[in-house]
């Protein structure tokens, strides 16, 4: 299939490398949401961020402002966890429910038409135009972003999910079943996109069988594993989640089974490393 693709409307999908990349910020945020239940203490953090490059201080900032902004709580003096109801939260285990999202497509079509919505403003837009990719909507002409209409969502529920991502709410939202123009699947790079998720399933693989039961853990295997647990959950969370009888079979799936037991084994392997029960 040839895939007509404009250069205002690919989507920008990042190497693995800059997937897996951390902030303190996003090593906290990433260390409590693999901890689940489990309340960290700010010296575990701080551990954490010395296995990751970060010195603690810049740990100390980046809880301090997470905590700020209720992303993050304290459930006793000195340990957190996050939030449950944090937008973060949610948008980082929506890959456990991907499958549920998906619904027969009819050819129809979702379309976001933001003519009314000042590009002059380039943070505002900025966050607009993520929350749009952010659901799977493409670019295809100047101001008109679409989908495929394969998403098992009410009309009411996919707009209030867009705003609540920063969609702007002079956006027009539409659902139709004909357009005048004829997206392509390459205007979703879809073809990268599959590359990126077995590379991602492949070294997923790589590090289950360096890090069998027993196996005394190290500061470079901890580090592998968050990385690569992050690059995994990131490629999930932003995928378009496109039909596969118009893309072809993707290996999403397969990164989604495998990564329950990825995760599990990268925070027992962190677990230990760093002497917590």
């Amino acid at each position: 299939m040839k895939d007509d693709v404009t250069p205002q409307g690919r989507p920008s999908i990042p190497s693995l490398t800059k997937l897996a990349e951390l902030t303190p910020r996003t090593l906290v945020l990433d260390m409590l949401a693999v901890a689940a239940d489990t309340a960290l203490t700010s010296v575990a953090l701080a551990q954490g961020g010395d296995i990751m490059g970060f010195k603690a201080g810049a740990i100390r900032v980046a809880v301090s402002r997470l905590s700020t902004q209720g992303a993050i709580i304290s459930p006793q003096r000195g340990s957190w966890q996050l939030a449950e109801n944090a937008p973060w939260a949610r948008e980082q285990g929506r890959w456990r429910g991907l499958s549920e999202l998906l619904c027969p497509w009819r050819e129809n079509w979702w379309v976001a038409v933001t003519h009314q919505v000042s590009r002059s403003n380039r943070s505002g837009w900025r966050e607009h135009e993520r929350a749009l990719r952010q659901r799977g909507f493409a670019e295809v002409q100047r101001d008109l972003f679409v989908r495929p209409a394969n998403l098992s969502l009410a009309f009411s529920a996919l707009r209030q999910e867009l705003r609540a991502l920063g969609m702007a709410p002079q956006t027009v939202l539409l659902r139709a079943d004909q357009l005048s123009v004829t997206p392509r699947p390459g205007l979703w790079d879809f073809r990268r996109r599959h590359t990126l998720l077995e590379k991602v399933r492949d070294e997923m693989c790589r590090l289950l069988d360096q890090a069998p039961a027993g196996t005394a853990p190290d500061k470079v295997l901890c580090a592998r594993f968050l990385r690569v647990g992050r690059a995994a959950t990131k490629i999930l969370n932003t995928d378009p989640l496109l039909p596969e009888e118009w893309t072809g079979p993707s290996p999403r799936g397969e990164v989604i089974r495998l990564l329950p037991h990825f995760i599990s084994t990268g925070r027992t392997l962190w677990f230990r490393y760093m002497g917590i029960e």
